[in-house]
């Protein structure tokens, strides 16, 4: 009965321990691989998808967050309005309206897209700015808005 138990919760742990190896991986390993010097340039080498991806874990998993994983998309300029837009529209998280205002953010900042020309996307981003439920964010969201609309 103690050998079954044993089993059982190593497989637990084998399982719990793979799990935890398998999730995100990629993105550790574009993260945590090498210098942080080179970590902005590095990911410049990745598709848009996968730099998203990469800048979402640093943004999100990542302790502290490592919000200069914005920059390589932000120079991407309009060509990476699509995609980013199609993620707006896709997840109405508050954390994905926080991360796309920061590249949104970045992008004016560096003069890499006119975001506060842009209409459509302005309103968009007012829009969930709005409906963000927690107030301490949708405080720190308005301030990123404001800081697009300034620039």
């Amino acid at each position: 009965m103690r050998l079954r138990a044993a089993i059982g919760l190593l497989g637990c742990i084998c399982g719990i321990a793979l799990w935890g190896c398998g999730s995100h991986k990629f993105e550790r390993h574009v993260v945590f691989d090498g210098p942080a010097a080179t970590r902005i340039d590095r990911v410049r080498t990745y598709s848009l998808e996968d730099q998203y991806r990469i800048f979402r874990y640093g943004n999100d998993i990542v302790e502290p967050p490592l919000l200069a994983l914005a920059k390589p998309i932000a120079e991407r300029g309009a060509t990476a309005i699509p995609f980013l837009m199609q993620q707006l529209n896709a997840e109405p998280s508050d954390t994905t309206t926080r991360d796309l205002l920061l590249i949104f953010q970045e992008m004016a900042y560096s003069k890499s897209y006119d975001v506060k020309a842009d209409a459509a996307l302005m309103n968009k981003l007012n829009a969930r700015v709005t409906e963000i439920k927690d107030k301490e964010w949708q405080s720190v969201c308005s301030k990123m808005l404001h800081n697009i609309k300034t620039q």
